[in-house]
């Protein structure tokens, strides 16, 4: 796996598949030959077979508050896991109150003293590789994620300021949350992911149209990224291409997935994209082998 430091596109990040590391090598040195400004850090890690999974919680400064928050995260652009990595194309997440949740336990809980003695306050997730062996960690993020923030809002009941405020002043807090699954699809527009592209390329000034009155819930459950609204009008106001989240909840993940896609048909943007696959890999094969190994 090579993987950059800092804050290089996340474009320049790959997995190797050749036994013997010689499609990593022969990256390496396309990026030493036309990027070797951006790609001065690089992690490389052994390739670990599994299904990627990662865990996400909050902590008081003292102790973890709330749920164990579990995520898949899609981070390749087309459907099937195939092209570049990107930040990330949609997330499948779901909240457990079990204490005893083996990934937690596995990776965070292992962090507590950790935590403590530096007063951390706030999300933190560790994503990890698991399968029959264990969990191997890839990266601890502590902070938000994003889109997942957004699926977090659709399953958290709670008023965020109260559960925020009590993260910060280090209390505990009654969590309340929606059982079931929930999904969040990003909906993108060329140059996404790659942005240094021509001008005459940009999606700025384009005017985001759904089809028919949308219900207050439709509303709720898109967010927004780089759109301005002028009037009623929704007009991309940057050159990204990174437009906006549609999320939904549902008792399971294909009653998840039928929302969260038939909401996703009613936008319409010019040249707009997304992946129709997020969730599906759990359904068919993913959730069967983490029962199996104790991660469901």
């Amino acid at each position: 796996m090579l993987k950059q430091n800092g804050h290089a596109d996340k474009c320049f990040s790959y997995s190797g598949k050749m036994p013997d590391g010689s499609d990593v090598i022969a990256l390496l040195q396309n990026y030493k030959r036309h990027n070797h400004r951006e790609c001065r850090s690089i992690d490389l890690q052994e390739r670990v077979e599994g299904i990627e999974l990662a865990v996400t919680r909050y902590f008081n400064g003292k102790d973890w508050v709330g749920p164990v928050m579990m995520n898949i995260e899609h981070k390749k652009l087309f459907p099937g896991s195939l092209g570049p990595k990107t930040s990330e194309m949609g997330t499948l997440m779901w909240f457990d109150d079990n204490e005893d949740n083996k990934l937690f336990n596995e990776t965070a809980k292992k962090l507590t003293a950790h935590l403590r003695g530096i007063g951390f306050r706030g999300c933190f997730d560790i994503n990890c590789i698991v399968n029959e062996r264990g969990a191997v960690p890839l990266e601890a993020t502590p902070r938000f994620g994003y889109p997942t923030i957004h699926v977090e809002d659709a399953l958290l009941e709670s008023p965020w300021g109260e559960f925020l405020k009590a993260i910060a002043d280090g209390e505990d807090y009654p969590v309340k949350w929606r059982k079931g699954f929930g999904i969040v699809v990003l909906i993108a527009v060329p140059p996404f992911p790659y942005q240094a592209v021509n001008n005459k390329y940009s999606p700025e000034g384009l005017k985001i149209g759904f089809c028919g009155k949308l219900t207050a819930d439709e509303v709720e459950s898109i967010h927004f990224s780089e759109v301005s609204r002028t009037g009623k009008e929704h007009v991309i106001s940057a050159k990204s291409g990174y437009v906006l989240c549609v999320t939904a909840v549902g008792k399971n993940t294909d009653e998840a997935r039928k929302k969260v896609y038939s909401m996703a048909d009613k936008i319409i943007i010019p040249r707009m994209f997304y992946r129709y696959d997020i969730g599906l890999k759990f359904i068919e094969r993913d959730r069967a082998l983490l029962k199996k190994w104790g991660y469901v």
